[in-house]
C-alpha cells in the first residue's frame, strides 16, 4: 500500500496524506496545537492527526515529501563555513517575521551558501536519524522539494484546467525566490520567469508595511487590505513604488533595493521613514495600490506571452482578495482559480503531489480536476459530541437535518449569532460553513458589535455565504472567478440594488468576499441559507470564522462548546444537536 505523507514545516505548518493516490486528510498544525499560524517546525500534531484519520500510523508511511524549511538541529550536519551565512540569513528572517523556534534550523540559510558551490542540502540531512527519531519506518523514501514548486503544483492540479498559466507570489521560498510564472501543458509544468533577488519580494513588501503599521506580519495582512479602502494611495504612492514595482523586463519584480547588501533590512527602514507623518489608512492604501500595480501587469504580460486564457494562482500574496479581483477582470483571463490553502499551509499538499508524480510519472496529468471541497480535517460523530455536551452538563435538543436548518435560520432571522459546527473541518484560512459563525447580513452595525464580542479588530466587513444560484444577481463579473468564489478567495463588486439590503457584508468600497455555496458540495449549509432566504427574502448569510481574536478556527467539539459557554455565540448547532446560551 502506498502511503504518501506531505509535510510543510514552513510558516503555517501542515500535513497531508494520500493513500493509494487519493487525498485522505490535510490539516494545519495550528488547528491541533491551538497556536495561531503555528509553524517553522515539524507539524507533529498534524502529522499524527492526518494519519489517524486515514486509520494509519507513522510506521505505515512509505513516502515522505519535505520542504527545505525548518528542522531540529540534530537532523542537520553543519560545516563551520556555513555559520556566517546562517547568522546573516537568520537575522534577515527575524527582521521580517520574528525569530524561529529555538532549536529549529533554518535550512534555507544553508541553501544560500551551498548553491553557488553546486552543492545540495540532501547530503547534510541525517535521514536515518530523522526516520528513527520521528517514528517512521526505516525504509520510507524521503524527497525534498522546492518551495515554489510545492505552491505551483497544487494550484495547477486543483484548478481543473487542461492547460493554464500558473503564477506563484509569496514572501520567499528557496534561494530568494519570491515569484514564478509557468505553464501547465501536456501534463508538464514548466517555469518561464522568476523573481529571485533579495529586495524584490512582493510578499515581504506587504509584510513589512504590515509590521510597520503595528500588526503581525505573515498573519495580519488582511487588516492592511481592509484598512486600505479607507485611505488615499496618492500621497505615498511614488515613494512606495521605490520599494516594489514591475521590472523593465515586464516579467519579474524589482525595487531600488534589489540585490544590495541587507536589502530587506534597508527596504524596511526606507518604508518606515517614508510613512512618517502619514495616516495608517493612507499607508495601507498606498501599499495595496503598489502591490496591485506590480502584480497585475506581470500576470497580464505573462498571459499574453504564454497565450493561455486560464490562470491558476497560489502563494501568500494571493490571499489578497482585492488583487485577485483585479486579476479576474483582466481581458486576457477567461477563468481564474486560486488554491484555497494559498499560504504555506498548502505546501504539504504540494510535497505529497510532487512525491506521487515522482513515483508515478504522469500522476498530475491524469489527476487534474477542479477542486470540489476542502473539508479535509477531522469530523466528530454524534457520540463524541454528545459526550462533550453531557460533560459540560448542558441542555440540548436533537433535531433532524431539516429541523436543524430551520431552527438555525429562525435564530439568525431574529438577530442571533449561531455557531455552526458540522462535518469535517475546512483546510486553509477560510471558514466555509463547517466551522462558521453565522448571522443575518442586514444589520449595518454588526461589524462593530460582533468584533467587540469576539475581541477582534478587523477593518473588513464580514463575508457572505451565498446560494450559488443567486451569485450573478448580486455581484458583478462572477464568471471568471466563479470556482474561486466557492472557497472565498476573491472579492466582487456588489450591485447597487443589493448594497443597502446586505450592509453587514459590503465593504466601504462596495465589494464583498463571498463564498458561493452549492447544494451538491455542502447540502446542510445550503439548506440553512435557503431556510433563511424563505424567511427574509435574502439568499445569503453573514459568515465569519468560528474563533475569537488570535485563536485558530475551532477544530473539535470542546472549542465550539466553549464559545457558547463564553457567550461568543447565542446558539450552537453542533452535529444534530441544538443548544441555546
Amino acid at each position: 500500500m502506498s502511503v504518501v505523507l506531505g509535510i510543510g514545516s514552513s510558516h503555517d505548518a501542515s500535513a497531508a496524506v494520500f493513500v493509494e493516490g487519493k487525498l485522505v486528510a490535510a490539516i494545519a498544525e495550528e488547528r491541533m496545537s491551538r497556536v495561531k499560524c503555528d509553524g517553522e517546525r515539524l507539524p507533529s500534531l498534524a502529522i499524527d492527526e492526518v494519519l489517524r484519520l486515514a486509520g494509519l500510523t507513522r510506521r505505515d508511511v512509505t513516502h515522505i515529501g519535505l520542504l527545505y524549511a525548518f528542522y531540529p538541529e540534530e537532523y542537520v550536519v553543519r560545516d563551520s563555513w556555513l555559520k556566517e551565512m546562517e547568522r546573516k540569513l537568520s537575522r534577515l528572517h527575524r527582521t521580517i517575521v520574528g525569530a524561529h523556534p529555538r532549536g529549529q534550523f533554518w535550512v534555507n540559510a544553508m541553501l544560500q551558501r551551498l548553491a553557488p558551490k553546486g552543492k545540495t542540502f540532501e547530503p547534510y540531512f541525517r535521514e536515518a536519524l530523522f526516520l528513527e527519531k520521528e517514528g517512521f519506518r526505516p525504509d520510507a523514501k524521503i524527497t525534498f522539494f522546492d518551495h515554489h514548486l510545492t505552491h505551483a503544483v497544487p494550484a495547477a492540479y486543483y484548478a481543473g484546467f487542461p492547460e493554464c498559466a500558473v503564477v506563484v507570489c509569496d514572501g520567499g521560498g528557496d534561494l530568494w525566490m519570491n515569484h514564478t510564472s509557468g505553464v501547465l501543458k501536456d501534463g508538464a509544468l514548466t517555469t518561464r520567469h522568476v523573481s529571485d533577488v533579495a529586495g524584490t519580494s512582493s510578499g515581504y513588501f506587504y509584510a513589512q508595511v504590515t509590521k510597520l503599521l503595528g500588526f503581525t506580519p505573515m498573519r495580519h495582512e488582511g487588516k492592511v487590505l481592509g484598512l486600505a479602502a479607507f485611505g488615499d494611495p496618492k500621497p505615498l504612492y511614488e515613494a512606495f513604488r521605490r520599494a516594489l514595482r514591475l521590472a523593465p523586463d515586464g516579467a519579474s519584480f524589482t525595487s531600488d533595493f534589489a540585490g544590495i547588501e541587507q536589502a530587506e533590512d534597508r527596504r524596511t527602514a526606507y518604508l518606515a521613514e517614508a510613512m512618517k507623518g502619514h495616516s495608517r489608512e493612507n499607508v495601507a492604501a498606498a501599499a495595496q495600490q503598489v502591490l496591485e500595480d506590480a502584480v497585475v501587469p506581470l500576470v497580464r504580460n505573462f498571459m499574453r506571452e504564454s497565450g493561455q486564457r486560464d490562470l491558476a494562482l497560489n502563494g501568500g500574496v494571493f490571499a489578497n482578495v482585492k488583487l485577485n479581483q483585479r486579476l479576474a477582470a483582466l481581458p486576457e483571463v477567461e477563468r481564474m482559480s486560486v488554491f484555497p490553502g494559498m499560504s504555506d499551509t498548502g505546501n504539504s499538499l504540494g510535497c505529497a503531489l510532487l512525491m506521487l508524480e515522482r513515483e508515478q510519472p504522469g500522476f498530475v496529468q491524469r489527476g487534474v480536476h477542479a477542486l470540489e471541497t476542502v473539508y479535509w480535517g477531522p469530523g466528530y460523530d454524534d457520540d463524541a459530541i454528545r459526550t462533550e455536551l453531557e460533560a459540560r452538563d448542558l441542555e440540548f435538543e436533537r433535531l433532524d437535518p431539516a429541523a436543524l436548518a430551520e431552527r438555525a435560520a429562525q435564530a439568525i432571522h431574529a438577530g442571533k449569532v449561531v455557531g455552526w459546527f458540522q462535518g469535517r473541518m475546512e483546510f486553509g484560512p477560510r471558514a466555509l460553513g463547517n466551522r462558521s459563525m453565522v448571522a443575518r447580513p442586514t444589520d449595518a452595525q454588526i461589524n462593530k458589535w460582533l468584533n467587540e464580542r469576539l475581541n477582534r479588530t478587523e477593518f473588513m466587513p464580514f463575508a457572505p455565504s451565498v446560494l450559488a444560484e443567486y451569485a450573478d444577481e448580486i455581484f458583478d463579473n462572477v464568471p471568471p472567478a466563479r470556482h474561486s468564489a466557492e472557497f472565498m478567495t476573491v472579492t466582487f463588486d456588489v450591485k447597487k440594488a443589493w448594497q443597502p439590503r446586505i450592509p453587514a457584508v459590503v465593504h466601504v468600497d462596495g465589494t464583498a468576499r463571498p463564498q458561493l455555496v452549492r447544494r451538491d458540495r455542502n447540502p446542510l449549509y445550503w439548506d440553512l441559507i435557503e431556510a433563511y432566504r424563505r424567511l427574509s427574502g435574502i439568499p445569503l448569510v453573514l459568515n465569519t470564522s468560528f474563533n475569537v481574536h488570535e485563536e485558530p478556527i475551532v477544530c473539535g467539539p470542546k472549542e465550539a462548546v466553549q464559545a457558547l459557554v463564553d457567550n461568543r455565540v447565542d446558539c450552537l448547532a453542533i452535529g444534530p444537536f441544538w443548544l441555546v446560551a
